[in-house]
């Protein structure tokens, strides 16, 4: 149980940390002792009297730091949701250089290889090459981007070495 001192009112809810009528910081009943017995009030307000009830949530209830008064040792909150989706949104953009490289890759070896056309014309603009260069490009902007904006550089420096692998023998020519 604890007690306010300034108002004397009980309150047998031990987590209240502050007097719902005053503010004033609550201590433990049994530490604040007494000569004359006192009666202990309900939490629940007598709606019959003209008086002006304060609310547990109301202004006027809560102690002057919760009142928009600030300490001068509080920290500014920032807005957590908003940093966990930007961290979220990180962790996708450090793996994403790596897939990109990695289908590349897969659809060099797998589409573009074995793949055989008449004229260079008919080859350069076959589905196949086109998919490869958007592969490529992709690739490239999006390891550039997470070097740029990320801490963990590792994958997209990985993603780059892949793609210029896959360049080099992309242009180099077949026996």
């Amino acid at each position: 149980m604890k007690r306010c001192p300034k108002c004397k009112i009980e309150y047998f809810d031990t987590t209240l940390e502050f007097c719902l009528e005053d503010g004033t910081r609550l201590v433990s009943a049994s530490a604040y002792e007494t000569e004359t017995p006192t009666v202990t009030r309900s939490n629940k307000p007598n709606l019959t009297t003209e008086k002006t009830v304060n609310l547990p949530f109301s202004d006027q209830a809560r102690p002057l730091e919760f009142r928009g008064a600030k300490p001068a040792e509080t920290i500014p909150q920032t807005n957590l949701l908003k940093d966990k989706a930007v961290e979220q949104s990180n962790n996708i953009l450090e793996i994403a250089p790596l897939v990109v490289a990695l289908a590349h890759n897969w659809w060099q070896w797998i589409y573009l290889n074995n793949q055989y056309y008449s004229s260079f014309s008919t080859y350069i603009l076959s589905a196949n090459f086109l998919m490869w260069l958007l592969l490529l490009t992709a690739g490239a902007a999006i390891s550039l981007l997470t070097v740029k904006r990320c801490q963990n550089k590792g994958y997209a420096f990985a993603s780059l070495v892949i793609l210029s692998i896959n360049l080099i023998l992309f242009l180099v020519p077949k026996r």
